[in-house]
């Protein structure tokens, strides 16, 4: 097997966003087909090194468990570490870790792991008055680091051809996120729709779009509860009396799906795949999202799930859906089988497993 190498300073052993969960299963994914080794740039406490160290399969190297280190520290450090190493390939996990590559003591295959284009995240960001919120780089730079390496992977067919604009000589893979199917009831009666989100500021500006736009109107049709999970709730107030639940962040999700007869995601603007909808698909339940929210997803719109924009689209599709159990049945199940045909593991992984095997598409 092939000898792999990710840099990441994302803590994707954690759950409660969807870039961690996205990590997570590619971690899962190549340890079980290569030689796997990630070095970690941010500190750890020592229970996490601890508890990642005993990770069957993996090899894990930690730049500093304690303190944040510069560039110049972090990339010395990762220096030391790569002397006496090969690779045959080196992943690194988002552009702005890009710094290591000057660090690096013998030629290999480098790969950057995206996930999407930060320029025109960046660029949406602006357009909602959000600008400076996150990391920003232009289209140019953002070109001109991608061109160092051999590979790029996105996560959707929208970002590829964004990429192949830039008219530079790396090749683009696409590698979305996989998901496993679970059956989930669908009850006749709904009762609860739920948001399940990170405290990521797409994520608050959709749900309180969504609030201030659509919740009212909602409530006073139908009597149905709004849960909201994750850790966007320490961004929200509780409305109990508009009958808006704080759940709060959950270990398993399992019963926030359980709980879940509509699932939403009004998500507004961003970049790449949104996780929590192929999640949603996963467990096989209604989901409204907007145009936004279903970008990767296109050949599902209608038939696997359902989208909205504007509020009275939000309002008459959930009405739809409350009224309608036959259309809830039909889009359950048409949502496990988009998951299972689009989304499996292999679907998703193997195009990058290929480039490190040196397998050439034909």
């Amino acid at each position: 097997m092939k000898n792999v190498l990710i840099v990441t300073d994302v803590d994707f052993w954690l759950k409660g966003a969807g870039h961690r969960t996205r990590i997570a299963a590619l971690v899962d994914y190549l340890s079980a087909n290569c030689n796997l080794s990630i070095v970690y740039a941010a500190p750890v406490g020592t229970y996490a090194v601890e508890a990642l160290s005993r990770m069957q399969n993996i090899s894990f190297f930690f730049l500093d468990e304690k303190k944040r280190l510069s560039l110049e520290e972090s990339g010395m450090k990762f220096e030391r570490f790569m002397k006496g190493k090969k690779f045959d390939s080196i992943i690194i996990e988002y552009i702005h870790n890009s710094f290591f590559l000057e660090y690096l003591t013998h030629e290999t295959q480098l790969i950057l792991d995206a996930h999407d284009i930060i320029s025109d995240r960046s660029e949406a960001f602006r357009d909602f008055n959000y600008a400076g919120e996150l990391f920003e780089i232009s289209r140019d730079n953002e070109a001109k680091i991608m061109s160092y390496y051999d590979f790029v992977l996105l996560l959707t067919a929208y970002d590829i051809q964004r990429f192949n604009q830039l008219a530079i000589t790396t090749t683009a893979l696409l590698v979305p996120h996989p998901s496993k199917t679970v059956g989930n009831e669908i009850r006749r009666e709904v009762k609860n729709i739920v948001f399940i989100a990170s405290e990521y500021l797409p994520n608050v500006d959709g749900i309180k779009f969504f609030i201030e736009n659509c919740w009212h109107k909602i409530t006073t049709r139908f009597s149905v509860n709004l849960l909201i999970y994750g850790n966007v709730c320490r961004m929200l107030k509780a409305a109990p009396d508009q009958r808006i639940f704080l759940m709060g962040y959950v270990e398993d999700l399992k019963e926030a799906y359980h709980q879940a007869d509509i699932i939403i995601n009004p998500v507004r603007f961003g970049a790449g795949l949104k996780i929590k909808n192929i999640e949603a698909l996963a467990n096989g339940l209604p989901l409204l999202t907007s145009l936004h929210g279903s970008r990767g997803l296109d050949s599902g719109i209608g038939t696997a799930f359902l989208v909205a924009d504007q509020p009275d689209e939000f309002i008459a599709a959930i009405s739809d859906l409350i009224n309608n159990y036959e259309l809830r049945m039909k889009l359950g199940a048409q949502a496990s089988l988009f998951i299972e045909d689009n989304f499996n593991e292999d679907r998703c992984f193997k195009p990058l497993l290929d480039v490190i095997n040196g397998i050439t598409a034909s």
